[in-house]
């Protein structure tokens, strides 16, 4: 018995211990954790999911971890080359692994953790293609307080997008072994994509007008150990040129700063031949000053507008390296003059011919005199070509900036109608909307704005009919001029007839 019992206290002696020790053969647990600029903020979030995995029944031991994934990184990745490249899955795959990626052999645990921020992914603009059109792979929720549990789906490579309102942040990745590491990803956001605005006299463009646009962007984060630095701010105009030597580049510490430092074209960037262009590019990448991150960058310029209407507006897009832009559209406006008849204003007039005019003063050149109703004296120039009604009286412009002031006089009236001498001032175009939207173009993100007037209200002009002698019923006159002619031949025929006898 007492061996029994002997027996029993060493059982369950051995029974503790291992129980004790049930941690030390526990699965380690492997998390990934977020942070960064504007995740603490309310409704802040980020979602990741597994985009490779190991296997080790391949050569190289990695795969994708779906078939979709795999087809949309590697399209991606040889789409993003210049020319574009035909590589195939493990080709991919293979290249990840060169970057430092991936382990060379997942076989050996060698305790790595790449963790690939947003600074290292611009170093491979492959991988940052391949990321962003595999976000739809990120459907998991990531604790942004405890971080994400991925010890069930293992080792491999996670992307992990985040958001925040007022933030844009690129996709990331992180590389998970089974060593029960935790991986702690720093989210490097742009706080509010890049903001672009109008001057205030620019927001309504007639063909000619000079507009001044300023751009502001957050001097972009690159991690110091990237191969390639990537920092550019592109803008493309359509419907306009941007106007030479008028590109100026600051740096402030923050938006709210009313003044900045300037910076110099080749010392601080580059910049593309734009004057007279449509496309304009200012380049920190060879240049990047790792000092200067956040800090706000403000790029101000002066864009030329082409032959704009309300239908072809005044329209430029830019856009950071970052994947974030905005587009800008400003439009001119519409003005319509109605020609009727004065005693019968249901009438319309056809073909009667008007000029517009820009308001000038007196001593500018090609000034024209005009005279309103009320015989005020005005000066204006001359914009564009006559305008001709049509057959309900009406003609129109679609080109005019609503910032302007105008008028508009007949240059000629129809036929058996007396000329209108006076001008008109064009009034109403003071109501401005704008239009906000987003939209995605090459993967970019864009916020839109349309600027807006109302168009100038429209102008009746009325002519009078020319005056014109009645008949009275008479024969007229033609007669008797006729018979005064006829006297005349007479007495002149008679005349030389007497002179001619009287010299025999």
């Amino acid at each position: 018995m007492k061996k029994m019992k002997k027996l029993f206290a060493v059982l369950l002696t051995l029974a503790m211990v291992l129980g004790m020790s049930m941690t030390s053969f526990a699965a380690a647990t492997n998390t990934i954790t977020i942070s960064g600029k504007g995740l603490d903020a309310e409704g802040a979030g980020a979602n990741y999911g597994q985009i490779i995995k190991e296997d080790r029944e391949s050569t190289l031991g990695w795969k994708f971890a779906t078939t979709e994934i795999g087809t949309n990184f590697v399209n991606a990745w040889n789409a993003a080359n210049s020319p574009a490249t035909n590589l195939t899955t493990n080709e991919v795959i293979q290249k990840l692994i060169d970057l430092g990626i991936l382990e060379k052999d997942t076989n050996e645990n060698k305790n790595e953790n790449k963790n690939v921020e947003n600074g290292t992914i611009n170093s491979s603009s492959n991988f940052g293609a391949a990321l962003a059109a595999v976000k739809s792979a990120a459907t998991e929720t990531l604790d942004l307080e405890n971080g994400a549990d991925v010890s069930a789906t293992g080792k491999g490579l996670y992307i992990i997008t985040a958001h925040s309102a007022g933030y844009t942040y690129l996709p990331m990745a992180a590389y998970m072994n089974t060593a029960g590491d935790n991986v702690a990803v720093v989210a490097k956001g742009a706080k509010d994509q890049l903001n672009k605005t109008v001057a205030e006299t620019g927001k309504s463009v007639a063909p000619g007008d000079e507009v001044v646009y300023t751009i502001d962007e957050e001097y972009l984060y690159i991690a110091p150990n990237a191969t390639e630095k990537t920092f550019t701010i592109t803008d493309n105009l359509t419907n306009g040129t941007f106007k030479a030597n008028s590109v100026s580049v600051v740096l402030k510490n923050s938006i709210n700063d009313t003044t900045g430092t300037p910076l110099t074209a080749g010392t601080d960037y580059t910049i593309n031949n734009y004057g007279n262009g449509t496309e304009l590019v200012v380049d920190f990448s060879d240049n990047y000053k790792s000092e200067y991150a956040g800090k706000i960058v403000v790029i101000t310029y002066t864009a030329i507008a082409g032959q704009v209407t309300t239908t072809a507006p005044l329209k430029n897009g830019a856009h950071s390296s970052n994947g974030t832009g905005k587009i800008v559209e400003v439009k001119p406006v519409s003005f319509e003059v109605i020609k009727v008849d004065k005693d019968n204003e249901s009438t319309p007039l056809p073909n009667a011919e008007f000029q517009i005019y820009k308001k000038a003063e007196q001593s500018d050149t090609d000034a024209v005199e005009l005279t309103l109703e009320n015989n005020t004296k005005v000066y204006g120039i001359p914009v564009g070509n006559v305008i001709t009604t049509n057959n309900e009286g009406k003609a129109s412009v679609s080109n005019l900036d609503a910032q302007v002031t105008y008028y508009v006089k007949e240059t000629k009236a129809p036929n058996g109608y007396s000329l209108n001498n006076y001008a008109y001032e064009l009034t109403g175009a003071d109501a401005l909307t704008t239009t906000t939207g987003s939209t995605t173009i090459d993967n970019v993100t864009y916020t839109t704005e349309t600027l807006n007037f109302k168009n100038f209200d429209s102008i009746t002009v009325k002519d009078s009919k020319l005056s014109a002698l009645p008949s009275t019923g008479g024969i007229g006159t033609t007669i008797f001029t006729i018979a005064g002619c006829v006297i005349m031949i007479a007495a002149a025929g008679l005349f030389f007839a007497s002179r001619k006898k009287t010299n025999k």
